[in-house]
């Protein structure tokens, strides 16, 4: 047993290493067939069938932002609740972002707050798939419809979930996976867009790559014989390297184990921490099947922030692995400089981030290893308790 239990940690083997040695022995270290394969197993595993993959899933919310052509002057609806990438993404092409709150139980957008943010300027939805849940999301996905607003949905913590018959990435026009270091498939980073829609597909490939459109000198040349540069637009240098989209390529021929392993140490953690009076466990219904992230759980409000903060301290104290994911968007410094210090008014966002810790997950995350965390976190609210 280690003595080291980490918020989240990779599972990369013998297999992935060796594939990863395979794309870097070939000479061809970017936009080569490892990418090509990448891509492939990700619309296999989403049900879409364009995928562009990238070097990481905040540069993609970016790429599809600018590939629906939004920009200066324009409005992205975006949740009060979730990772920055979100806010940043929506700042850095120039639009202005309109925070809409979350359901309390959910953690999802609240379809009706989305509603009432909409106006004549707003251009897309960015819905956030809370910690691999995708519970809210067809809320959201029917109400954009209904306001004729394409949806890009920011499943970066969900792929392989589903809800009903849909699957994580089929809930937007276009979708964005990820491939960080607590995803279950992890290459340290990296990210994807996934569509249905051949001509953002093509304009996000462009954006990828500094805007280029290049010309073979003839059919199917070599890219290793250079081509005739064409740069038509602004763009990125956003390209996965070869060996990371091979090693990501082997672990998604494992990403049903990966799932199953989650939701084995999730249920673990339902078993030990469901019915404790001062804690709120994430939402589950018949129809849910989450990728598991990471575990959330939230403090009652006989809990401060500053109690969250103490009982943080107290499990790292304990070489066990928690966080604050994540503080509330709307109030982040450089939102709220944006607003003039006066940022807009998500009250069920604000006590969910004062209260809001997440747990360990992994692919590998032993039972005996939630138990000792639950343990411990049980002990240390006890004294939290006792001291307010």
């Amino acid at each position: 047993m280690p003595s080291l239990i980490p918020l989240g940690r990779p599972t990369i083997d013998d297999s992935d290493i060796e594939a990863m040695s395979r794309a870097a022995r070939s000479g061809r270290l970017t936009l080569g067939p490892a990418n090509e394969l990448f891509e492939h197993r990700i619309s296999i595993a989403v049900q879409r069938p364009w995928t562009v993959a990238v070097s990481s899933s905040a540069t993609a919310l970016e790429i599809a932002l600018r590939a629906l052509g939004v920009g200066a002057g324009d409005e992205v609806i975006v949740p009060a609740f979730g990772y920055a990438a979100n806010v940043n993404a929506t700042i850095a092409v120039g639009a202005r972002p309109l925070f809409a709150d979350v359901d309390s139980n959910t953690l999802c957008m609240n379809a009706k707050e989305v509603k009432r943010c909409a106006t004549e300027k707003t251009k897309a939805i960015i819905a956030y798939s809370p910690f691999g849940s995708l519970i809210g999301m067809d809320a959201v996905a029917q109400v954009a419809a209904s306001l004729e607003i394409p949806v890009i949905e920011n499943s970066t913590e969900s792929l392989g979930a589903r809800l009903g018959n849909e699957r994580a990435g089929r809930f937007g026009r276009m979708a964005i996976v990820g491939f960080g270091p607590y995803r279950c498939v992890s290459v340290g980073e990296g990210g994807a867009i996934v569509t249905h829609d051949d001509r953002l597909a093509h304009a996000c490939r462009t954006l990828r790559f500094q805007g280029r459109t290049d010309r073979q000198s003839y059919p199917d040349q070599s890219p290793d014989l250079g081509m005739i540069m064409r740069i038509g637009q602004f763009g990125y240098d956003a390209r996965l390297a070869e060996p990371l989209a091979a090693m990501g390529a082997s672990q998604m021929l494992r990403l049903d184990g990966f799932l199953e392993r989650r939701e084995r140490a999730a249920t673990q953690y339902f078993r030990r921490l469901g019915g404790h009076p001062d804690l709120w466990l994430p939402a589950r219904t018949d129809e849910s099947h989450p990728a598991w992230h990471l575990f959330p759980i939230r403090l009652s409000d006989n809990f401060s922030a500053e109690d969250r903060d103490a009982l943080l301290n107290g499990l790292h104290r304990h070489d066990i692995g928690a966080g604050n994911q994540y503080p509330a968007a709307h109030l982040l410094p450089h939102v709220c400089e944006l607003y003039g210090g006066s940022p807009p008014n998500c009250p069920v966002a604000e006590s969910i981030s004062h209260r809001m810790i997440t747990l360990p997950m992994s692919n590998d995350l032993s039972i005996e290893e939630v138990d000792i965390v639950c343990n411990t976190l049980e002990i240390l609210l006890t004294q939290c308790a006792a001291r307010g």
